[in-house]
């Protein structure tokens, strides 16, 4: 986190994600990246919320949570299922943590 302070003694913390600090505040940017993608994919399909409930294998009140950002009730595995029905690969690849890196282990997601 970095903090600004301002001359008129305002301060703004600014973070890296908006995640940042909150518990499991990485696995949730995590989520918050593939959903994004999913959301991007089921756009560019032109799929409406119940055809991408009917190929996902879950119902459209969860598809309108995905799409308004409520991942409470996902995992990793059911986000990469969906990403799965969607034709797209998922790649994990693991490297061992520096210790000099200044912040903890964490899930990094990245888009080809």
């Amino acid at each position: 986190m970095t903090k600004i302070t301002h001359s008129d003694d305002e301060s703004i913390t600014m973070t890296p994600h908006p995640f940042e600090g909150l518990p499991n505040g990485e696995e949730r940017f995590a989520k918050a990246q593939l959903a994004h993608q999913i959301n991007r994919l089921i756009e560019e399909r032109g799929l409406k919320q119940r055809e991408a409930a009917e190929l996902f294998g879950i119902t459209q009140p969860d598809v309108s949570n995905l799409a308004t950002g409520r991942l409470s009730g996902f995992t990793f595995d059911r986000l990469y299922r969906c990403l799965f029905a969607l034709d797209t690969d998922v790649e994990i690849r693991l490297k061992k943590h520096a210790p000099t890196d200044a912040m903890p282990a964490c899930v990094h997601v990245s888009y080809l």
